[in-house]
């Protein structure tokens, strides 16, 4: 059978982004965080300014203002810098499976910070999504047990949750953004790799990568961050973009395949109820705002008609 090729490359960006979990709990417990990020920012940034050269973009640096420059780095910074440091953080205190699942309440942060910072109205729709993603993530981490939350790492918890405030932050605020999104990773993958290298070596921590945990560290940056951004560039521009989206969401199935086949952690029932749980809450809001746009749609178009009929 025939695979589209754009679906090819949005399923290339599904499983590398599924091995961000178990990639970053193998890295966390050979070395210290923010030696790995370093060494995965650069691997990351190498890959995505050989991309931009390609592609061409790397000549509009000149036409951006420093100010704008730095206003893509700074929003990035919470997209890459912050979020990858207190989820690898958080990771090192918890089952990968436990770390990614509450890193996934970002979408329904999304919800709620666009209602706040851009003012989008709050409707029943995102209600559903962002209740539904709180009750799966609570209901996958905690094994249908409330106290297994209680008993377990409030610091790792609280990392990952952090990570994922961060990140919904950064895609909030890239909304409002009308500069050029390929260059703006790039940037952040860029300035975050100085930062980082720049802590690693005032602490004294700096030393070249050898064996396996060089290995761990050029996946960690090309496969499991610049590929799937690549890749999924590439699909959003061959392929429906709505279709190509609601593919990114099997990322947390295939997280959890892979950490348990590489980690040995065991996939429970809890963790796929609470994963359709948050499915489900991103349906319903698809499905109201299909509909709602479908509607105006139709009243703009009989708008339309009633003003050739007047003419």
């Amino acid at each position: 059978m025939f695979v589209k090729k754009e679906y090819m490359l949005a399923g290339i960006s599904v499983v590398c982004w599924g091995t961000l979990a178990t990639i970053s709990k193998l890295l966390v417990t050979e070395m210290d965080a923010v030696y790995a990020l370093a060494f995965t920012f650069a691997f990351a940034a190498l890959a995505l300014l050989i991309y931009n050269w390609k592609k061409g973009n790397l000549k509009k640096l000149k036409r951006i203002s420093l100010g704008t420059q730095l206003r893509m780095m700074a929003v990035g910074s919470l997209g890459v810098l912050f979020y990858n440091l207190f989820y690898l953080c958080g990771a090192k205190y918890l089952p990968a499976q436990q770390a990614f699942m509450i890193n996934d309440l970002w979408p329904a942060l999304i919800i709620i910070f666009s209602c706040i910072i851009l003012k989008e109205r709050f409707t029943a729709a995102k209600a559903v999504a962002v209740v539904c993603s709180i009750l799966g993530i609570a209901i996958s981490t905690s094994g249908g047990d409330i106290r297994t939350l209680l008993n377990g790492s409030p610091k790792g918890m609280a990392l990952c949750a952090i990570a994922a405030v961060c990140y919904g932050l950064y895609c909030t605020l890239n909304k409002r953004e009308d500069y050029d999104k390929e260059l703006a990773v790039f940037l952040s993958y860029a300035s975050g790799a100085v930062v980082a290298f720049v802590w690693v070596i005032a602490t004294g921590g700096f030393y070249l990568p050898a064996g396996m945990g060089l290995v761990g560290l050029t996946f960690s940056g090309i496969v499991a961050n610049a590929l799937p951004y690549l890749t999924w560039a590439l699909a959003l521009d061959m392929g429906n973009t709505a279709i190509i989206a609601n593919l990114a969401y099997l990322v947390p199935f295939v997280s959890l395949g892979i950490t348990h086949f590489v980690l040995g952690e065991k996939v429970t029932a809890y963790s796929f109820i609470g994963l359709i749980l948050i499915l489900i809450g991103i349906g319903v809001q698809m499905m109201m705002e299909e509909e709602k746009t479908a509607v105006l749609f139709s009243k703009i178009v009989k708008m339309r008609d009633g003003d050739k009929k007047a003419a």
